[in-house]
């Protein structure tokens, strides 16, 4: 019985069509899925803090 799955000798060209037209569907949700996969990974990690204080040397005082 597996063997004649596997035997695409006698597939019509309705068959073929319907096998490529899976196989596209399932590398779709596979490529899909890996995407959503990263989104869910970059939303976790921290981001990215300036360091927003003021600079280590003095500034020269004006004089009034």
């Amino acid at each position: 019985m597996l063997s004649e799955l596997i035997d695409v000798s006698g597939w019509t060209h309705e068959q073929w069509l319907a096998a490529s037209i899976l196989v596209f569907i399932v590398v779709t949700v596979l490529a899909v899925l890996h995407r959503m996969v990263k989104i869910f990974q970059m939303t976790r990690k921290p981001r990215y803090k300036p360091n927003l204080r003021p600079l280590r040397r003095a500034r020269p005082q004006q004089k009034k």
